[in-house]
């Protein structure tokens, strides 16, 4: 969860400047950074061999979110050499990682202080960011579809162009369904919000005429197509969290579906098994294991 905050809240790495959520992949793929690193906590203050100091010492609170050519040039450095450099650089990148700025923290003998401040931030951070998801999320709720449409894609609305007629190759391509069902999984993770089928990225509203032609022209063939793929996917019992319905925008009709939030993490069944996926502003982002479980710790205990 931390990481999907500190991305969410404009985090960069702290050594080319760059926003996490837009970093390349290969080399540059984002780590896990120990900010006091682990070989001088453990020679300075912990033992390696025994497992409560080692929880300290790996603790989320020690981690921020960078590249790995970062990692691997700050090393070893003491976090009072390099701190005040990373906010000299990129003013404001320690506040983006909610890291303490007082630099008496930043010693290793200030260590347990330091955790101390930090989960204080994270967790005052977090709440702010949950509280303005719930207002957002319930300004979206009391507008009309066309007035949804009008606001644009955000935290609680998507739009998909269609199901499954593919407009460039200019047939049916089934490889289009997963990314409506991986969208309807991110909402039911995090906290519900509205899909829009029938609506292209920039709001221009396409209507549903392509796919309901792959159905014989049958709205209710469409509803069942939909509700089988959201049941063999994501699960019988999430079915009551999502309900969907026809409606009519300028002429056209457009799918909209809205989606609670789950009591419970929701896994997507993927082409290469099973998937987490959260809401991150406008886009429906894939957590990897770690970053998984430390969601669900977090959402759900």
């Amino acid at each position: 969860m931390t990481f999907i905050l500190a991305k969410a809240l404009g985090a960069v790495d702290w050594f080319n400047g760059m926003p996490l959520a837009r970093q390349p992949q290969n080399r540059y793929y984002i780590h896990s950074h120990h900010i006091f690193p682990q070989s001088l906590l453990y020679s300075e203050l912990y033992d390696p061999n025994n497992h409560l100091d080692r929880k300290k010492v790996n603790e989320i609170a020690n981690r921020a979110f960078l590249t790995a050519a970062t990692n691997q040039a700050l090393s070893n450095r003491r976090p009072e050499e390099y701190l005040h450099e990373v906010e000299e650089r990129f003013p404001g990148a320690l506040d983006k990682q909610f890291i303490p700025k007082n630099p008496d923290l930043w010693r290793v003998s200030a260590y347990e202080d330091f955790l101390e401040a930090r989960r204080a931030l994270i967790a005052s951070k977090l709440n702010d960011f949950l509280n303005s998801l719930l207002v957002e999320r319930e300004e979206t709720q009391r507008r009309p579809v066309s007035e949804l449409i009008a606001m644009g894609e955000s935290s609680f609305i998507e739009f998909k162009s269609t199901l499954q007629w593919d407009l460039r190759q200019r047939k049916k391509n089934p490889a289009l369904r997963h990314s409506v069902l991986k969208t309807i999984a991110a909402f039911l993770n995090t906290e519900g919000g509205t899909l829009i089928i029938g609506v292209e990225d920039d709001g221009h509203v396409l209507g549903m005429e392509h796919d309901l032609a792959l159905v014989h022209n049958s709205p209710d063939r469409f509803e069942q197509l939909l509700a089988n793929l959201i049941t063999e996917a994501i699960g019988p019992q999430y079915n009551h969290l999502i309900r969907g319905h026809f409606e009519s925008v300028n002429g056209e009709q457009v799918y909209v579906i809205e989606v609670e939030k789950a009591p419970e993490a929701v896994f997507l069944k993927g082409p290469q098994g099973k998937e987490f996926y959260v809401r991150v502003r406008t886009s429906s982002r894939a957590l990897d294991p770690e970053q998984t479980v430390e969601y669900i710790q977090m959402n759900w205990g």
